[in-house]
């Protein structure tokens, strides 16, 4: 129960910090590099991240899953 209430404590935090790299770098294709800068950036930001990485990796999906599907992120046509 900790785990998810720690998880669901920065997911308003984790958005933004999602959105600022898509932005910053909306190339597509360079989704595990996105992934792990935004692995990097929590680890830095938040102490104790490693231990629910695994539920913020599938949060993460979710979040850019959605983003994706209401068109939120733009792809490119090239």
């Amino acid at each position: 129960m900790q785990i998810a209430l720690a998880v669901l404590g920065i997911i308003p935090a984790l958005i933004k910090i999602i959105v600022a790299v898509e932005e910053a770098f909306p190339q597509p294709g360079a989704g595990k590099e996105k992934l792990e800068a935004v692995r990097q950036i929590l680890t830095t930001a938040y102490d104790g991240i490693g231990a629910i990485w695994p539920s913020i990796e599938q949060i993460v999906a979710v979040i850019v899953s959605l983003a994706n599907a209401i068109g939120a992120f733009k792809k490119s046509d090239t």
